[in-house]
């Protein structure tokens, strides 16, 4: 089964501005949400959703999107662990560690990443947008 990660951008999207996803990524999410592929979600994406819902830029929470994953079973929580934290430290050309940490669980898992974001293009993973 293919796996991705999905970035912060790609869920917010998802969940919030589905119309603002790219192509890809629609097709990706729309795999996902049938049940034919799986979507890794790490930790500090939660942390940034958060920030988000704080600043009053989002208006559900982290713990609203939770429930409505909850009975979903292609989305998984991702913990931060060992493997990730090995891949971060391989990811020292990415300044911004909330990137870093995302970009480490793709690698780790060997996911496609969905993102719009062109900073992970030179590290080695697949982004999945257009």
């Amino acid at each position: 089964m293919r796996t991705s990660v999905a970035d912060t951008t790609a869920l917010v999207r998802r969940f919030v501005e589905p119309r603002r996803l790219g192509r890809r990524a629609r097709q990706r999410f729309d795999a996902i949400d049938a049940g034919a592929e799986r979507c890794l979600i790490p930790v500090i994406v939660l942390v940034e959703w958060w920030m988000l819902y704080e600043r009053g830029r989002l208006s559900a929470s982290p713990a609203r999107l939770l429930e409505g994953l909850a009975g979903h079973p292609a989305y998984d929580v991702l913990p931060l662990d060992v493997s990730q934290a090995m891949e971060f430290g391989a990811l020292t050309s990415l300044r911004d560690p909330m990137d870093r940490l995302i970009a480490a669980a793709a690698r780790a898992h060997d996911a496609d990443l969905l993102s719009s974001d062109s900073v992970f293009d030179e590290h080695g993973l697949r982004r999945v947008w257009d």
